[in-house]
């Protein structure tokens, strides 16, 4: 799923469908995607900005967090 990662990271500043990035992929399922970018999003790797869209998380957003 490092796919994802790098999918997301190409376009930062990109809103990213679930099912985008599965059909983006190929040979994963919808299912598997949006499990593992539930796993991603708590995990603080990527952010969910609102239901079902996903975003990289850009050196701005990190910064930001740390600033509050």
């Amino acid at each position: 799923m490092t796919r994802v990662l790098a999918i997301l990271q190409a376009e930062p500043e990109r809103l990213w469908r679930s099912r985008e990035i599965a059909e983006l992929l190929g040979d994963v399922t919808l299912v598997a995607t949006y499990r593992q970018l539930a796993r991603w999003t708590e995990k603080g790797m990527i952010k969910r900005v609102r239901t079902g869209r996903y975003a990289a998380i850009t050196q701005e957003t990190a910064l930001a967090g740390c600033v509050q």
